[in-house]
């Protein structure tokens, strides 16, 4: 097994439950792991044989981006969703920071686990 890491991937999208903020995008971050096996691509050397994580990339921002949940664990939860929806990924672990929920601090963020059976409780 091995892991890939989409680091600090940053996309903007309506969340939250205040009314401005389902007035107006706000900029999120996550940071994404995801494991998969590895072997048969590091001895084919063969895209094919390996994750093709630009694409999971792409969908994770799509999916983000048309989002307008009110709270940050369904958004976790359906990109988390996204990710383990492709038959090579065994987990995955996404953290999402949110700035400008944060009155003293850098950000507010929240991570959890999943499998193709869904959040990791």
């Amino acid at each position: 097994m091995g892991k890939i890491f989409l680091n600090q991937i940053s996309v903007c999208t309506i969340i939250g439950t205040l009314p401005h903020e389902r007035t107006f995008p706000q900029r999120l971050t996550l940071d994404i792991e995801i494991t998969v096996p590895m072997k048969k691509a590091a001895l084919s050397d063969d895209l094919t044989d390996a994750l093709d994580y630009s694409a999971v990339e792409r969908e994770v921002v799509e999916t983000v981006e048309k989002s307008s949940f009110q709270l940050l664990e369904a958004l976790i939860n359906a990109v988390g969703m996204v990710i383990v929806a492709h038959p090579e990924v065994i987990s995955c672990r996404v953290r999402i920071d949110k700035p400008a929920a944060a009155s003293y601090g850098k950000s507010v963020a929240i991570e959890a686990g999943f499998t193709s059976e869904g959040m990791i409780q």
